[in-house]
Order: structure tokens, then C-alpha cells, then sequence
């Protein structure tokens, strides 16, 4: 009788939790797909940029591995860049689609910086 009842709450309990958590991965995909995000695949640190049409725009000092995403936005692409030093006034800058991650492979001067998409 003891197992039956255990048993029965489990179930009771389970069906919540599996809606939560299906509700917080659509939550998140959702989220990641309003976004747009800059990576730092080189080797040195440096300011790193994204900004969306609406004009909201993020900074960060971004070291190897580094990753900075926008807020969301409802616009189809949005603008990411990289800037030697937080002095420095040239940078790289590239338009991307929303939901996407752009990596900075190499720093360059004068725009011209290597991005994972030039190879695509």
C-alpha cells in the first residue's frame, strides 16, 4: 500500500516539473534568439561591442574565450565589434542575424579583423 501511494505522488509531482522545465528551455531558445552575441577567439583581450537597430548597446573587456551578447531585440540583425584598447577609435565592426554568435579570430587595425564568417 505504501509503494502505491509513493508512487502516486510521484506522478503528481512529475507532471508540473516536466512543464516547468520544458517552459524555461523554450524560454532560454527564445531569448538566445532575440539576441546577438560577439566572441573572443583570439588571443589577447580587448573592448568588445554589440549593439541592436534600436540603439541599446553593450560593452565589456572581453579576454580569450570571452562572450558578450546583446539585449533582446526585434529586429532582424544587429551590429557587434571589436576595439583594441577602450581609447583605441577605429575597431572591426560586422552586421549579423539575430540568434547568431560571431567570433573574432584575429585583431587588425583599420578594420580589418578576421571573423569566424569570413570563411563561410
Amino acid at each position: 500500500m505504501r509503494s502505491e501511494w509513493t508512487a502516486r505522488r510521484r506522478d503528481v509531482h512529475a507532471g508540473p516539473m516536466r512543464v516547468l522545465f520544458f517552459l524555461l528551455l523554450s524560454t532560454s531558445a527564445t531569448v538566445a534568439e532575440t539576441r546577438i552575441c560577439v566572441e573572443n577567439g583570439g588571443d589577447h583581450t580587448h573592448l568588445f561591442t554589440t549593439e541592436t537597430r534600436e540603439g541599446t548597446r553593450q560593452t565589456a573587456m572581453l579576454g580569450p574565450g570571452g562572450r558578450l551578447c546583446s539585449g533582446p531585440t526585434r529586429a532582424a540583425d544587429g551590429i557587434v565589434g571589436v576595439f583594441e584598447t577602450p581609447d583605441a577609435l577605429e575597431g572591426c565592426g560586422r552586421i549579423i542575424p539575430v540568434g547568431t554568435t560571431e567570433t573574432l579570430l584575429a585583431y587588425a587595425e583599420f578594420d580589418r579583423c578576421h571573423w569566424s564568417t569570413h570563411d563561410r
